[in-house]
């Protein structure tokens, strides 16, 4: 009788170790051919690249780096032109650009034709 259960416990712990020894193999060779088949960098699906790009953007617009947020922000929407928030965040940089810029120089006091030191 002691003899049987340390059989089934024996059975037991092989049957987990070839079961857990099979999956991990079934889990290799699944992303391996997913890497293989995708064309993106790193075999990563374009959504996830989109959103990392567009993490990255947001990241460059908190450190004010308006150029670099655009580039982000376009790269991701071209990976994934479904992701709703990425036109409102290219507004964004937009309006931060303009508010950034210098106003432009007025020339109607200048038309007048006299100098203000005149």
């Amino acid at each position: 009788m002691i003899l049987e259960g340390h059989l089934m416990i024996t059975v037991i712990l092989v049957l987990a170790i070839l079961l857990g020894a099979g999956w991990t193999v079934w889990r290799r060779r699944g992303r391996g051919r997913m890497a293989a088949a995708s064309g993106t960098p790193a075999g990563m699906p374009p959504e996830r690249l989109a959103l990392e790009a567009f993490a990255h953007g947001n990241t460059c617009l908190a450190a004010g780096q308006l150029a670099e947020a655009a580039a982000a922000f376009q790269r991701a929407r071209e990976l994934d032109p479904k992701r709703p928030h990425v036109a409102e965040r290219l507004a964004e940089v937009a309006r931060r650009q303009a508010a950034a810029s210098p106003p432009p120089t007025s020339t109607a006091s200048s038309a007048g034709g006299r100098s203000p030191a005149s």
